[in-house]
């Protein structure tokens, strides 16, 4: 389960895992040993016994000394070291064992062990590509040196054996990290949505008790404002600040309200053209050029203040990261269907830890942000049937791209 977030309940199942393994380990291997060298001998009428000159019963004595570590791992939350530890004690015992038996003799070498298939087969269990690898490689590694040591071609069919369990296990193995991973994405999804439907009611209900005092607020303080001329340092900064108070209602509002946005035909460049002469002002006073490439000829589908207020967001946002100036680009074509618009700045970039966390609910970096804007600008895009990348390079900037469908 390496591939996979190590959490409290992964832990758990690969314990749940590791018990099953060691119970049938122990299963196979006396029951295996009992008849292969003492059932199917007698009926024979060859010799009854493990074989003279080898390990004997210490090979099951060591294996079985091996419990008490297991049950240590267990206990410390360490149980993914128990499968290795396993594996490479039994074949260290395998190889040691067959070298006592057959070194310097001219006996016929012939090995191997059915729990070398139940190590292959049984690890799509532990969802490990990494132990599937190590056991399919080690064992056949085993095979190789052993047939060299001894000069023996018997080693030719386990090797073939191997090779046609692991390509099962293999198979196997895909399908059950497929179906983890489908679990997993499905999982964070329905979180997600409810985490967002819960947000959504608390901002609705939150923006509509702070909506109707915050626009008494303004109206007093622009009517003492008129009645008190004097004093013109104080009053700006006051309506500002509710300014943002209230651009943040707004926000909240449109995170609560259903998708009640009215569609119509409008031309990408007229957008686009619009949002720079707003903030082309503000840009300048922060040395930013801003830059457009769009297509004159491409249509969306959109609601117009809407999809204004995304590429509002988005160049805002380009901007934020060059505190020393530089240049935000916004480009355009088509693909297929889609309309592929970007929002490229030269900023400083985003680390890869803080990427992956962007557009959650009241995520930020900005000192005076509140993680708002980039989930409103998400949430419209996803109501427009469009999808929303950030692609980012430390030092080198941030490329935002939006497709949203075209109007047929």
């Amino acid at each position: 389960m390496e591939t996979f977030k190590k959490n409290s309940v992964l832990v758990y199942e690969e314990v749940k895992a590791v018990k099953f393994f060691l119970w049938t380990f122990y299963i196979i291997l006396v029951p295996y040993d009992f008849v292969y060298y003492y059932l199917v001998p007698y009926f024979n009428k060859q010799e009854v016994g493990l074989p003279l000159g080898g390990l004997g019963f210490f090979f099951h004595i060591f294996l079985f000394a091996l419990i008490p570590l297991a049950i240590y791992l267990v206990k410390k939350g360490q149980p993914e070291k128990i499968k290795y530890i396993y594996f490479i004690a039994f074949v260290m015992l395998d190889v040691v064992n067959n070298v006592m038996i057959y070194w310097g003799t001219k006996e016929q070498f012939g090995t191997g062990h059915v729990l070398e298939i139940y190590f292959i087969l049984f690890s799509p269990i532990f969802v490990s590509s990494r132990f599937f690898w190590t056991m399919s490689i080690g064992f056949f590694v085993k095979y190789s040196i052993t047939g060299l040591i001894f000069q023996s071609g018997a080693v030719l069919v386990p090797m073939g054996l191997i090779i046609f369990i692991a390509a099962i296990a293999w198979i196997l193995l895909n399908r059950f990290q497929s179906y983890v991973k489908a679990i997993t994405s499905i999982f964070e999804d329905l979180r997600q949505k409810e985490k967002l439907a819960v947000i959504g009611q608390m901002a609705t209900a939150i923006a509509h008790e702070i909506k109707n005092p915050l626009s008494s607020l303004k109206g007093f303080t622009q009517l003492q404002q008129e009645k008190d001329k004097g004093d013109e340092q104080y009053y700006p900064i006051m309506l500002n600040e509710i300014d943002r108070i209230n651009a943040i209602v707004n926000d909240l509002l449109i995170l609560g309200k259903p998708n009640t946005g009215v569609k119509t035909p409008k031309k990408l460049i007229d957008i686009i053209q619009y949002v720079i002469s707003v903030i082309d002002p503000h840009a300048h006073r922060r040395e930013i050029q801003i830059k457009y490439q769009v297509d004159d000829s491409t249509v969306l589908l959109c609601d117009e203040n809407q999809m204004k207020q995304v590429f509002i967001n988005l160049i805002k946002n380009a901007m934020e990261a060059m505190p020393n100036g530089g240049t935000v680009s916004v480009q355009s074509k088509i693909d297929g269907s889609l309309a592929s618009i970007s929002v490229t700045d030269e900023g400083c970039g985003i680390p890869p830890e803080i990427l992956a966390k962007l557009g959650e609910p009241f995520y930020t970096t900005k000192q005076n942000g509140n993680g708002l804007g980039l989930m409103v600008t998400k949430k419209i895009i996803e109501e427009h049937e469009g999808t929303f990348n950030i692609e980012s390079q430390l030092e080198k900037g941030t490329c935002v791209t939006i497709q949203l469908p075209i109007n047929a």
